[in-house]
């Protein structure tokens, strides 16, 4: 069995007490209960998380999706491309608001846990034709959106941070299916950024394949073992900062429950403090938020820019 070298990384993590728990929540609207699963990133990703859910409902296992990758580059020709390609300099930190973040070395203790919303079909529908009518997906108008709401709250003004963007890899790379079988790169983006934007960036690299160099880094630890990983993650996690990740999982509908959706949402750290869950389930979408107990009031922030975040996505379908 092909050894999961992106585990090594959240075992790491661990060792510093940073919990890699993700979570993936069942909604019934008819009885307005929720019910919550919990799993360790060092076992699955969000996809295999979602997968082991749904078969737990009873569904049957099946294929998971597939990225558009039929193999695996090899590594010379990965790294290759990545020398060519243009380098956005933008430095890897964030000018939080002072209200929005805790001081240097300063952890909150409150832990935050995720929170969620559902937005419902007519939204939804409306919102697939406004993301055609612009020529971009609805993954990218749902990030533009978010991406607005957390410059407006969090960050300074005319600050620029970088978000981290997850890649599926199965269908290139063979492994357990409900394992860590997921890359991504990065996206540098500001208050500013439109749909459009974030829409050319996205396809502009899955083009150059730039997920591939990130996939081969985090196996780093075949060659240099966990204790090189150790020795690398320290160094990585007092220099280089992220506003967090954007999830957009797909499609998870469940037709034997049409008034159940499924969503996620992954851990977060420190270095990325919020952390995010995107799933179409049933034609509704969730839309999933954490943010880090690093920033302050976190529960409060994250409440108000969920609320946000879905405010401007409904507003948006009736533009």
């Amino acid at each position: 069995m092909r050894k999961d070298y992106i585990a090594q990384w959240y075992e790491v993590r661990e060792e510093q007490g940073i919990s890699d728990r993700i979570h993936c929540f069942i909604h019934n609207s008819q009885e307005q209960k929720t019910q919550w699963h919990h799993f360790r990133h060092r076992d699955t990703d969000g996809i295999g998380m979602l997968a082991n859910v749904r078969e737990q409902l009873g569904y049957p296992a099946s294929s998971l999706p597939r990225c558009r990758d039929l193999t695996e580059p090899g590594f010379w020709q990965t790294l290759n491309k990545v020398r060519r390609q243009r380098k956005d300099r933008t430095p890897k930190t964030v000018h939080w608001k002072k209200a929005s973040a805790t001081k240097a070395g300063e952890t909150a203790s409150a832990v935050t846990e995720p929170e969620f919303t559902v937005l419902n079909i007519t939204t939804v529908s409306r919102l697939k034709t406004v993301a055609a009518a612009r020529g971009v997906s609805l993954a990218s108008l749902t990030f533009a959106c978010l991406n607005k709401v957390i410059f407006s709250v969090c960050l300074q003004p005319g600050s620029r941070a970088w978000w981290f963007y997850p890649v599926n890899v199965r269908g290139a790379v063979s492994g357990p299916e409900q394992s860590n079988l997921s890359s991504g790169f990065y996206l540098a983006l500001d208050e500013h950024s439109s749909a459009g934007h974030i829409h050319a960036q996205v396809k502009a690299k899955l083009v150059a394949r730039e997920h591939w160099w990130l996939w081969k880094m985090a196996h780093i630890g075949r060659w240099i073992g966990k204790t090189g990983v150790r020795f690398i993650y320290r160094r990585i996690s007092g220099s280089q900062f992220y506003l967090g990740s954007f999830s957009y999982l797909g499609d998870w509908s469940l037709p034997q429950h049409p008034h159940s959706v499924v969503g996620v949402c992954g851990a977060g750290s420190a270095n990325y403090p919020i952390a995010t869950g995107v799933t179409e389930c049933n034609g509704q979408l969730t839309l999933a938020l954490k943010f880090h107990p690093s920033i302050a009031p976190a529960q409060e922030t994250q409440q108000r820019c969920l609320q946000l975040w879905q405010q401007s996505l409904q507003e948006l379908s009736y533009a």
